[in-house]
């Protein structure tokens, strides 16, 4: 099924999207339009067919954070100054049920560290951040995200250097 991804408008179907989270699904019907809109704390993106362009079969949101310097490792911050370093947060990345199993998640993430290589070159962020569920973190891992101290709650926190995306494009 050829799909699109866009950021999120408010008159996109989003009332019957089931990722199996609630705290994914609640976030994107209740929050995701708010915090993009009215707070401008987060931008989300959606996957929809091209069949069905209102249709919400995934989604991501991403927003700015900065981490301490001292939580990276030592090969990422060579050279960098001794303060926090601007990064770019997954803040959610989900997938409707019906239509896991068919790259989906795959396509959001490479759309979110395209757009991240974007931010690196026309604002500055050192890398990407994830708070990965514990059943992500392969998942994560074998798209070069390394874990890292912090994350809330159960979550483990993630990182990938916005160098190893660049490097990984000119690859592609």
């Amino acid at each position: 099924m050829p799909t699109l991804i866009r950021r999120l408008e408010e008159s996109d179907s989003v009332a019957d999207f089931d990722s199996g989270d609630e705290a994914l699904n609640r976030y994107l019907q209740r929050h995701a339009w708010n915090n993009q809109q009215k707070s401008s704390i987060g931008v989300t993106y959606v996957a929809v067919a091209e069949t069905a362009p209102k249709l919400v079969l995934g989604y991501f949101t991403l927003a700015t954070c900065s981490i301490a310097r001292d939580i990276l490792p030592r090969r990422a911050v060579r050279g960098l100054p001794a303060y926090d370093l601007p990064m770019l947060l997954l803040a959610r990345l989900a997938v409707d049920a019906r239509y896991k199993g068919r790259g989906l998640g795959q396509a959001l993430l490479a759309e979110a560290l395209r757009i991240a290589l974007r931010v690196s070159q026309n604002v500055g962020c050192r890398g990407v951040i994830v708070d990965a569920y514990p059943a992500a973190v392969a998942w994560y891992e074998r798209y070069g995200f390394r874990s890292i101290e912090g994350g809330k709650g159960n979550s483990i926190r993630m990182y990938l250097d916005v160098r190893t995306i660049h490097l990984a494009q000119q690859h592609d």
